[in-house]
Formats: C-alpha cells, sequence, structure tokens
C-alpha cells in the first residue's frame, strides 16, 4: 500500500466472506473494503467499494477532509483494471492450454 507515495504494510481482517460472492476486509480503523462478484453473461462483474459510514460526524469529516474517498476512487479504479487484466491473461492461458491438450 502507498499513503501520499510512500509505501507502507498494514495488517487486515476479513469481516465478510461468501465463497465466489464477497470478501470484505478491515483494519484498525474499522472502515471496510469489499469486493462484490456477480455473475453477468458468462463472465464476472467485480465491484470494490469502500465504507466508513461507521464513524461518527468528526471522524467522517476528518476522512472526507483528508480527500481519502477520492483517493480511494482512483486507487479502486486502477485495482479493477489490474483484476481485469490478470484474469483475462489467466483466461487466455488456460483455454491456450486446453487447446494444446
Amino acid at each position: 500500500m502507498k499513503l501520499f507515495g510512500v509505501p507502507y504494510k498494514m495488517r487486515n481482517t476479513v469481516v465478510e466472506f461468501e465463497e465466489g460472492r464477497r470478501i470484505a476486509w478491515r483494519h484498525f480503523g474499522g472502515h471496510r473494503w469489499r469486493y462484490v462478484l456477480e455473475p453477468v453473461d458468462g463472465r464476472t462483474r467485480v465491484t470494490e467499494s469502500f465504507d466508513y459510514s461507521m464513524y461518527a460526524a468528526p471522524q467522517r469529516l476528518l476522512i472526507e477532509g483528508l480527500r481519502f474517498p477520492s483517493r480511494n476512487r482512483a486507487g479502486i479504479a486502477g485495482t479493477l483494471a489490474n483484476l481485469k487484466q490478470a484474469a483475462e491473461a489467466d483466461a487466455s492461458k488456460q483455454r491456450s492450454e486446453v487447446e494444446q491438450a
């Protein structure tokens, strides 16, 4: 992970899990990131979200003042693009292996 361009590590805890459908995790702060997977026309739609709604107004204002929601949106877009690229490369590799067998 990076914050203001500085790399760091953080321990997260999985707080929601439904195999093939959803996973959510949080760190010490309590806010959650979540992936929801939905089958769509033989593919999978992945939606990532950042949820900080559990905080009272002062903490929410601080999170918003530090521009975490907008930075997280940009990070989410990048993560989803990387995930799509990796999944498509994996699917292509699997198709090639099946064709060769």
